[in-house]
This record gives structure tokens, C-alpha cells and sequence, in this order.
């Protein structure tokens, strides 16, 4: 396929693909479909799928067939520059693979840093594992971080490689329509969206909601897959189960129309980096209560535009949520609050003018391929 000189030739690798469960997906279907509405970027985008939605086997064969596919591109010359995201555990692995064939092809790369907990894994690793990471980090052409936090984690190890490194908060779109808030009942909508696990302080919003249960202004939404049946069960025992609902992943569109009608969007999670809920309960106007973990502190400001509460503290994350409950002034000035930043610091057509630039002057680490 023909493309000018001027145009970018760019593979965004992404775990689960298109719609895939996960912020990072999320953040990737936005670049990518912000990139193909607005054409005046310069840049044509291709997703690499590295892991895929089914069973470990599959995610070999899926990440077996994107490495085909990325050395077919890199030695045909249709690659200018390749961006990945960088967790821990498998995705750092599957990282490393992809940058040392991006590095015999010479194919600049980009390492978009997400994980929560990165600082911990780099630290335990063997010599080697390190050693190798330290590479990844070293070779690139750019880092992207979401906060202070993630440039901390690099640069307390490779402080050299400070004038690679861009910190770039997530964005989201603005909403099409308004926040409508309350569900149809007139009950106060409480919501959650991630993954239901542990790490995400699921079992300590279940018994902060059954510290309610004496209230009746309020329902809850737990929205995403997980251990469902295990917090249905957490719920039947402290006797809220029929106020809560449990809808299973959702999609991007039931996702804006749950966001639509929450007045609190809850997320009391032990490890994060920069979670996309966040960013798009802040599109929506909805007051947020969370937890001061990896780059949160950096975008939720306590009382300002949200509310901070321990990790791990289901009474403080009751009293939080009652609070909420009680004062709506308080709820729509933190709502007003967190909308009015989405729109100056977190919407996906500012987010790609700095995106943008990065991927230019990250593909001239190497001179242009030759286009045909």
C-alpha cells in the first residue's frame, strides 16, 4: 500500500486486542480510532495482538503469531516505529522478545510503562532478568510513564535515561451525552469497574457496603470479570447482594451508559498505576472515591475533584462513600471539579497532540525506510 513520505508507519502492541478486557485495550482502541477519525496526524497505525482473550496455549499462539508478523513488517521495511505496553510478569517477557527483534531490525521502539508493581518485580529479578530490563529501558528511543510514579521506578535505577522518559497521564473521550446520575429507582448509584480480585480492593468495598446496609439511598454496580461468584457470595453474607449487581465485563458502549447513571465511581485498589476508570468517571462529572496508590495522587486531588482513602480500610471507605452519600453539594462540587480536568489534562485529542510528537522524534533514531 502506497503512503507518503510524511506518514508514520507505526504498530501498537496491545495484549488483548480490540475491545480486549483491560485499560491498557481501552486506551488503545482510543489512539488508534482517535488516529483513523481525525487523519491529520500523519500516522498509520496497526495493532499487534501479543496475548490474546483465551487459554495460556492460545496466548502462545497468538503471541507466536505476532512475532511473525512484526519480523515480516521490520524486514519488508513497513515499519517506521513499534510502541508496546510494559507490565510485569508475562508482558515483560514478551516485551523483551519484541524489542531485541525490533533492535535486529533496527525498528525504534517506545515502552509505554503501566504496571503498578513494576518496581517490585524489577527488583526481585535474577541478574540476568535485570540486566535485561535494564536494556529494554536504555535501548528505547522514548519512555512513556503515567505519572511521577512511574518515572521514579525507572529513574531510581537508570537515572541516565531521564530526558527519554515523558509523563503522560491516560485520557478518555468526552461524553457524547450528559451525566444523568441516579438509577431508575431514584437510589444513589455506586459504581466499580475492573477487574474483581483482591488487588483491586474488591473485598474491602463489599464489606464497606455491608457497613451500609442500613441505608436505603443507595444501589451498587460491581462491574468486570473475575471472582464474581466469590464476592456475590461476600455480598449474600453481609445481606446486600440483592442491592448489588454484577453485570460481568462490559463494553465500551454499556460502559458509557453505566457511567451515564453512576453518582460515585468507587476503585479501592491495593496496586495501580493510572487506571482508566478514574479518567473516565472525570469525563462523566462523577465523584470519585479511591485509594493513593501509584500515580492516583497524581490526578485525584482529596477533596477537590475526589477523595482518597486508605488502602485496605473498609470502615474509612464506608465513612467515605456515607459521606458521599449524604452531602450532595460536596458530590456534584467534586463532580464539577473532576470533569472541568478531564477537559483541560485528560481528553484523547490533547493526549495525541503530545503523543504524536514523541513517535516523530522517536522514528528518527533511525533514518525512514525506503516507501513503496
Amino acid at each position: 500500500m502506497s503512503t507518503t513520505r510524511s506518514t508514520l508507519r507505526l504498530i501498537v502492541a496491545t495484549p488483548y486486542g480490540r475491545h480486549g478486557r483491560g485499560g491498557i485495550d481501552r486506551l488503545t482502541d482510543l489512539i488508534i480510532d482517535t488516529i483513523d477519525q481525525r487523519g491529520d496526524f500523519g500516522v498509520k497505525a496497526e495493532r499487534l495482538v501479543t496475548r490474546g482473550q483465551k487459554s495460556k496455549f492460545w496466548g502462545v499462539v497468538v503471541f507466536a503469531r505476532a512475532l511473525i508478523q512484526f519480523c515480516v513488517a521490520a524486514g519488508r521495511g513497513k515499519v517506521d516505529l513499534i510502541h508496546f505496553q510494559l507490565a510485569w510478569r508475562g508482558s515483560a517477557y514478551r516485551k523483551l522478545i519484541i524489542a531485541a527483534i525490533a533492535r535486529h531490525f533496527r525498528v525504534p521502539y517506545v515502552v509505554h510503562l503501566h504496571a503498578g508493581q513494576f518496581d517490585q518485580f524489577w527488583e526481585s529479578s535474577g541478574t540476568y532478568l535485570r540486566r535485561s530490563l535494564n536494556r529494554l529501558f536504555v535501548d528505547s528511543a522514548a519512555i512513556i510513564v503515567l505519572g511521577d510514579y512511574g518515572a521514579r521506578v525507572i529513574l531510581d535505577r537508570l537515572p541516565s535515561l531521564r530526558d527519554k522518559i515523558t509523563i503522560l497521564p491516560n485520557a478518555s473521550t468526552s461524553p457524547g451525552q450528559p451525566k444523568l446520575g441516579r438509577s431508575e429507582s431514584g437510589q444513589i448509584r455506586i459504581t466499580f469497574l475492573g477487574f474483581v480480585e483482591p488487588d483491586k480492593g474488591v473485598p474491602q468495598l463489599v464489606d464497606a457496603l455491608g457497613q451500609m446496609a442500613c441505608r436505603t439511598d443507595w444501589t451498587a454496580t460491581i462491574a468486570g470479570s473475575g471472582e464474581i461468584e466469590q464476592t456475590r457470595d461476600q455480598a449474600q453474607r453481609l445481606k446486600i447482594a440483592h442491592r448489588v449487581d454484577f453485570p460481568g465485563w462490559l463494553s465500551p458502549s454499556e460502559t458509557a451508559a453505566l457511567l451515564q447513571h453512576t453518582d460515585i465511581l468507587t476503585l479501592p485498589s491495593f496496586v495501580e498505576s493510572l487506571p482508566m476508570a478514574v479518567i473516565e468517571a472525570f469525563a462523566y462529572g462523577i465523584a470519585v472515591v479511591a485509594t493513593p496508590v501509584g500515580a492516583v495522587p497524581e490526578v485525584v486531588a482529596h477533596e477537590r475533584n475526589g477523595l482518597l482513602v486508605p488502602v485496605g480500610d473498609a470502615e474509612a471507605l464506608a465513612n467515605a462513600l456515607n459521606r458521599l452519600l449524604e452531602d450532595r453539594a460536596l458530590r456534584l462540587r467534586l463532580g464539577d471539579a473532576a470533569c472541568r480536568d478531564h477537559a483541560e489534562r485528560y481528553e484523547i485529542n490533547a493526549y495525541m497532540k503530545r503523543l504524536v510528537p514523541i513517535w516523530r522524534k522517536a522514528a528518527r533514531c533511525r533514518e525512514p525506510a525506503t516507501r513503496t
